[in-house]
């Protein structure tokens, strides 16, 4: 029989070696075309690429006029100066400063954990299960602005939790730093984001005098006041620097904004409860972005109810963060799970301090769910070097971390007190096996190669695209070409010199002179590719080999 002493120690020895883990997981493969992400960031990036080229940081420019003020400016510098101005074209260096705005966030757990509740292993284990929840791996270390974001509205509230009250320091300074990191965050996505994060620390101020309005309105109102107005005056930055503030104003605050709210003709009422951005969307957000720890939240969730008379101080606070949010983003008409993204810390934090109370059955789902889709990513790795016949695309070596996944999920279910320390790291597993599974489509056969490589740069490339911007992934793979866009299901232009196509594995090479060939994975699928998919032929729709081909 196992003592208390002796699983605490081997929890804190399997939880370092986790964060580990999640280190070489978020800073592998960064400039993998693969990469879980959102088809918005080719589009940022051509944006910080453009406006890069024009050697000035304002106005935004982008290929396509109504994206170019459609968030503020600081993502597109972040990658500005990442890239050297775009002196050094890489995804790998536009997305490395979002990886560590991630893994500061992560530090911050452990911080609130140490020093707030004395306790290091339930920080560490917070920072693990923010790392593994689903819309940090997909967000949080691409180039978009979800990790700043989180970071710097985070930031703040983390600083005012590591006080037993969260009440803002005495002193007229301090308001305006608050105001400083807040601001910060705004810059990144929008001056909107003031509204929940201010409301927050009225909620956290007034709870800390005992729901006392007058020492609130005296004390504290003006501090909020101050905080509110120097986070709109780094904001408003953007409008006295860019050349032309009206442009931002039409197309920022009144279209990206305030256009959340047009309904395009249809019923509000309507498509607040119904349709793919109703009021539900926001209700499963946290879940969602949870993902294979959906069950774990949901389990916390119904453990919070339950006790909702008996919550401790800090869970409080944190509950009030992931409600406003929640409730900011339920009028407008539009309404993703992504919006909710900055409490996401919170809501680790939260798991964190609870996982030691929910069901084990609640638990073990994770990790089985885990072994599920290591044992198809290793399915898929096997189908594809398969089909691809091109000799051996995987080492012998990456045998070993599928195997020792499916080993750890087994311990996880037969070892009842390994099943929580062991939580995290069956899901950072799975990552680790995506990126094992990407192996051959990130390097070698997955890379044009060859002299024939060469002879494109400063020539037209016209390349097969399937979303906005998403020509812009062929720029990183072919430096020095001008890439063009075709639609991916039609032909490129008849009068074009060099051209990519993309076939089937089984097809053969199209007609013209191959200079390079390339492995690609497709990330999108119309309804029959689908159905297609569903009756087992994978491979058909899910790989192809893209050829760069000089057309006669």
């Amino acid at each position: 029989m196992i003592s208390h002493a002796q699983l605490h120690s081997r929890s804190l020895i399997i939880g370092w070696v986790a964060l580990l883990m999640a280190l070489v997981v978020y800073c592998t493969g960064l400039g993998s075309d693969h990469l879980a992400t959102n088809g918005d960031e080719l589009l940022y990036a051509q944006i910080a690429k453009l406006t890069a080229a024009s050697g000035d940081l304002l106005p935004l420019i982008s290929p396509v006029e109504h994206h170019e003020n459609t968030k503020p400016p600081l993502l597109f510098w972040q990658g500005i100066l990442s890239t050297g101005w775009g002196a050094h074209w890489k995804l790998a260096l536009l997305r490395a400063p979002n990886v560590l705005y991630t893994l500061l966030t992560a530090g911050l757990l452990v911080l609130i954990g140490r020093v707030r509740l004395n306790n290091t292993m339930l920080g560490l284990q917070a920072a693990l299960l923010f790392l593994c929840f689903f819309s940090t791996y997909r967000y949080g270390r691409v180039f978009l602005t979800s990790a700043p974001e989180t970071f710097w509205l985070f930031l703040p509230l983390a600083l005012l939790l590591l006080h037993r009250e969260p009440r803002l320091p005495s002193g007229a300074l301090w308001p305006w730093i608050w105001g400083g990191m807040i601001g910060i965050g705004l810059l990144y996505k929008s001056f909107a984001l003031l509204v929940p994060v201010i409301l927050t620390m009225a909620v956290w101020q007034l709870r800390a005098r005992g729901w006392k309005i007058r020492p609130f309105l005296i004390g504290d109102l003006w501090r909020l006041t101050l905080v509110a107005v120097a986070a709109l005056l780094i904001f408003g930055a953007w409008f006295w620097l860019d050349p032309e503030p009206l442009k931002v104003l039409r197309d920022f605050v009144l279209r990206e904004n305030a256009g959340k709210f047009d309904t395009g003709g249809g019923n509000y009422l309507l498509n607040l409860i119904w349709g793919q951005s109703s009021l539900w969307r926001i209700v499963v957000s946290y879940p969602l972005n949870a993902g294979l720890l959906a069950p774990a939240v949901l389990a916390l969730v119904i453990d919070a109810w339950r006790r909702r008379h008996h919550l401790g101080a800090l869970e409080v606070f944190l509950w009030v963060w992931m409600i406003v949010l929640a409730l900011f983003f339920c009028p407008p008409n539009q309404r993703d799970e992504r919006y909710l993204l900055p409490a996401m810390p919170a809501l680790a934090l939260l798991l964190a301090v609870r996982l030691g109370h929910l069901p084990r059955w609640v638990v073990l789902i994770t990790p089985v769910a885990s072994g599920i889709i290591i044992a198809g990513l290793t399915g898929l790795a096997l189908m594809l070097w398969y089909h691809a016949g091109a000799g051996r695309l995987y080492p012998y070596w990456t045998l070993l971390v599928p195997i020792t996944g499916l080993l750890l999920v087994v311990e996880a279910w037969i070892r009842p007190h390994y099943t929580r320390p062991l939580l995290p790291v069956s899901v950072l597993l799975v990552y680790f096996c995506y990126a094992i599974f990407l192996f051959p489509l990130d390097r070698g056969p997955g890379l044009f190669r060859g002299e024939g490589v060469e002879s494109v740069a400063g020539n037209e490339v016209w390349v097969p695209a399937n979303f906005n911007a998403r020509e812009e992934s062929y720029a990183f793979l072919l430096p020095g070409a001008v890439v063009r866009p075709y639609d991916h299901k039609g032909h490129p232009p008849a009068d074009a010199s060099m051209v990519v196509i993309s076939t089937r594995l089984d097809q053969p090479a199209p007609e013209g002179v191959i200079l390079a060939r390339r492995l690609n994975m497709i990330d999108r699928f119309d309804a029959a590719e689908t159905r297609d998919i569903l009756f087992g032929n994978v491979p058909r729709n899910l790989f192809r080999w893209d050829w760069l081909v000089q057309q006669n």
